[in-house]
């Protein structure tokens, strides 16, 4: 592996950066504190092309992948925003993968444009009460009738429903016991989250409230067999091409956090005083300190 520092990373980095210095703590705090979104900083993240870096160009976005997408993130994590940054524009960014593989040409025209320029919100649809990170367990289910999908069931954790119009949604079109194995039968439909057959409730958590997260329930949600992502049985495969990427863009988040925490350590140490000294002089502080300097 070649670790040569890389330019055009070190501008992502730097234009980022720029973008992230306009919101210091106090924004974030507030946020969080007040349960609203942040829409100023989610508009200025996509005004730079940074929402829509991994997006190819001929929709729009940056053309590049998911390394590049990952340092965003990282950046946005490090400045302070944490979780409350990095989850109001994380999903724009690679979670519609799967769309861009196997969806339609007229499916990918009209979800990836509006994505790329930030004006387009989408959710992923995956987890539900009795089905954690059991995937194949997962019993909202779709039945097909003439050219639509009859949708019934709830998923949760839905991160910002309540302002996104589409939602990627894995649902089961064929039961599991008669699949020939568990990760068949699952289908990957892109849901209208604005129709009245569907109910968005956000879910009191403790941090990261700037971003909602939502129970969303489906009861006889209408989907038209256009808005089906590929193949019908083939959305288990399919929506790996989006959590995959995520994983990794997770790991990304969690490093920059971990950058801002020692940041905000290391200051603390080197200003807090306590018998006469600063704290970060005392020898079990000062190695670690040490360290983070290397």
């Amino acid at each position: 592996m070649d670790f040569t520092p890389n330019p055009d990373h070190e501008a992502i980095r730097e234009g980022v950066q720029r973008v992230c210095s306009k919101y210091p703590d106090l924004y974030w705090r507030q946020k969080d504190e007040d349960h609203e979104f942040p829409w100023d900083f989610y508009d200025d993240m996509a005004a730079g092309g940074w929402v829509g870096i991994a997006i190819p160009e001929e929709f729009g976005g940056g053309g590049q992948g998911i390394t590049e997408a990952s340092i965003v993130l990282e950046e946005v994590a490090g400045s302070g925003a944490a979780m409350n940054g990095c989850s109001s524009i994380h999903l724009s960014m690679f979670g519609m993968e799967p769309v861009r593989k196997y969806g339609s040409p007229e499916l990918v025209n009209l979800i990836l444009p509006g994505v790329a320029a930030g004006r387009l919100h989408t959710a992923f649809g995956v987890t539900e009460p009795d089905a954690g990170t059991d995937t194949t367990s997962i019993k909202t289910r779709a039945v097909r009738d003439g050219d639509e999908y009859v949708v019934t069931g709830a998923k949760v954790w839905t991160t910002k429903a309540p302002y996104c119009d589409y939602c990627l949604l894995l649902v089961r079109t064929t039961p599991k016991e008669l699949c020939d194995g568990p990760t068949q039968g699952m289908t990957l439909l892109l849901v209208d989250l604005k129709d009245p057959a569907v109910d968005i409730t956000p879910i009191p958590k403790l941090g990261r409230n700037a971003v909602v997260s939502c129970e969303v329930r489906y009861d006889g949600l209408r989907v038209p067999v256009s808005m089906r992502v590929g193949d019908e049985g083939e959305g288990f495969r399919y929506i790996l091409d989006g959590l995959n990427p995520e994983r990794i863009l997770i790991a990304s988040e969690a490093l920059g956090i971990g950058k801002a925490a020692l940041r905000k350590a290391v200051a603390y140490a080197n200003n807090r005083e306590i018998f006469g000294r600063r704290i970060g002089q005392n020898q079990g502080l000062a190695f670690p300190l040490a360290d983070s300097h290397a």
